[in-house]
């Protein structure tokens, strides 16, 4: 009968610990926000020390039983960081890896870039209680970049992935988030129009031109980089008061308009979000507008300079370009119906302007409808109050087409 009880007593035990590996639930992984960076310095970050490595992203993980006193699910944790740099003949190369050792788990936590590191010990749930955890294989290779990070202290431009696994005890994927990014190092900014330097003296015929300059494309998150962006100050040049251009830049500026001290900033677009994170964009092109701006003169001198503030792992950076300079003609031709008439191919260049600010079945419905058979006089009134030349429609039309402005209505009388 002792050795009958002894056999019980093991077989009991047998089925209580198979009971105890059962567990059934919801398990989530989700990207909470993936921040935008164009330039990636590897000394911000701490692979022994993750409280020190920059703020790039979260991600909530979580797992639900589906009985309130259901076992935990047995999870390990594997991040990765892989590069494609073409300059250098990678192709998603591992950068960083790190593995978890297996461990119980019931709640949520929330992991950032702050909680990867080799000595990783604990994470903790949102209600507080602690998540043991190690690292069980660690490795940072960084040996086919090491030339580029060692002259320049940053990642080389290319495009990196960021994954983010979950695994079950024999390494099968349970969950997985992956974030791609291309960093361009966008420390390249050259004006192009108008002018050039001063000496050169150059001119051009309208008051109203289009700032143009050349610059890798780049992207920021709001979230992490509300200053990022182009900026523009454009100011008069007069030799008698002013000994350089740089002299010139900075004293009062048509734009901005007031002048505050600083930058004009210009337009931006947004673009596809990221995991949640609002991304922006902007382009190279910027139209002088017609209000918000101190009036451009003809016969004066004027110069301008482009500042690039793009995210990177240390912060915003701020760069900035050459200054241009420009003239404006003294005397310049013009189309204007004040005091006299309006050519039909003055009225010609005026319609083909306005069928780009009204969109085609207006534009049919006015001039191809119910005002078949009238002539044009060729005046157009901005806001009730202006009425615009050919040159200063001509601006309008381009910051409506760039987006700098929005048209509300428009009538014809």
């Amino acid at each position: 009968m002792k050795h009958k009880s002894i056999v019980i007593a093991v077989v009991s035990l047998w089925t209580i610990s198979l009971f105890a590996q059962v567990s059934t639930g919801t398990l989530d992984l989700r990207t909470n926000y993936f921040y935008n960076f164009e330039i990636y310095y590897l000394l911000d970050f701490d692979f022994n020390n993750g409280r020190n490595n920059p703020d790039m992203f979260s991600y909530s993980l979580s797992y639900t039983p589906n009985d309130p006193q259901g076992a935990p699910i047995k999870i390990k944790l594997e991040f990765e960081w892989l590069a494609t740099v073409p300059s250098l003949n990678l192709t998603n190369s591992q950068i960083v890896y790190m593995l978890s050792n297996p461990f119980d788990f019931n709640g949520e936590v929330v992991l950032t870039t702050k909680d990867f590191d080799q000595n990783m010990r604990n994470l903790y749930y949102t209600d507080g209680r602690q998540v043991p955890i190690s690292i069980t294989e660690f490795k940072q290779n960084v040996e086919r970049l090491k030339a580029v990070i060692m002259a320049t202290g940053k990642l080389p431009a290319g495009s990196y992935i960021f994954k983010l696994n979950i695994m079950n005890e024999s390494g099968s994927v349970l969950k997985s988030q992956t974030q791609e990014i291309g960093v361009s190092n966008p420390s390249t900014l050259e004006l192009i129009s108008p002018g050039g330097t001063l000496d050169q003296n150059l001119e051009i015929a309208t008051t109203f031109p289009q700032f143009q300059w050349e610059s890798i494309d780049f992207m920021w998150s709001s979230a992490n980089c509300p200053t990022c962006g182009y900026s523009i100050r454009i100011a008069e040049y007069d030799p008698a008061k002013h000994s350089s251009i740089e002299e010139a830049l900075h004293d009062r500026a048509n734009l901005p308009y007031p002048d505050n001290g600083g930058e004009f900033r210009l337009p931006s677009q947004a673009v596809t979000s990221r995991a949640g994170v609002g991304l922006y964009t902007a382009g190279t092109i910027f139209q002088y507008p017609m209000t918000g701006a101190k009036p451009l003169e003809a016969g004066k001198t004027y110069v301008w300079q482009i500042k690039k503030t793009y995210p990177t792992t240390s912060g915003p950076e701020t760069i900035s370009s050459q200054i241009f300079a420009f003239t404006i003609k003294a005397s310049m031709g013009g189309t204007s119906t004040a005091g006299g008439t309006t050519t039909t191919t003055e009225l010609s260049q005026y319609m083909t302007l306005l069928t780009q600010l009204l969109d085609p079945d207006t534009y049919n419905r006015l001039f191809t409808g119910e005002l078949t058979g009238f002539t044009p006089t060729g005046v157009v009134t901005l806001n009730a109050t202006q009425n615009l030349t050919y040159e200063q429609l001509t601006a309008l039309v381009a910051q409506f087409l760039s987006g700098q402005v929005t048209i509300k209505s428009i009538s014809v009388e």
